[in-house]
């Protein structure tokens, strides 16, 4: 297995979040893992989302994260020097009380 170099330190792949879409949990075992968590702030407000709005938590239920990542487990290797990482904000800014316009 290759390892991602970032500096002086390698690792053998990338540990996001467990999250409704990513429920299978991967196998750390002897791997040096990098952790990525990726914080979603209001633009105008500078206010820290962790969660769905009210609306959005009403039309999702309890089954969506914010943000929500995608793949198949929470350990991704990396292939070719890379790890693809898909997420998304599955809820509107402007849900948002104050409203703000935009994420950041």
């Amino acid at each position: 297995m290759q390892s991602l170099s970032s500096g002086s330190a390698t690792y053998d792949g990338l540990k996001i979040p467990s999250t409704p879409s990513v429920t299978r949990k991967g196998s750390e075992a002897g791997k040096k893992l990098l952790f990525l968590q990726i914080r979603v702030f209001g633009a105008t407000t500078k206010a820290l989302y962790e969660t769905l709005c009210h609306k959005c938590k009403d039309r999702a239920g309890d089954k969506d994260a914010f943000p929500d990542y995608r793949a198949r487990s929470n350990i991704l290797p990396q292939k070719n020097g890379r790890v693809p990482v898909a997420f998304t904000l599955a809820c509107c800014s402007k849900h948002r009380e104050p409203q703000d316009s935009e994420y950041r």
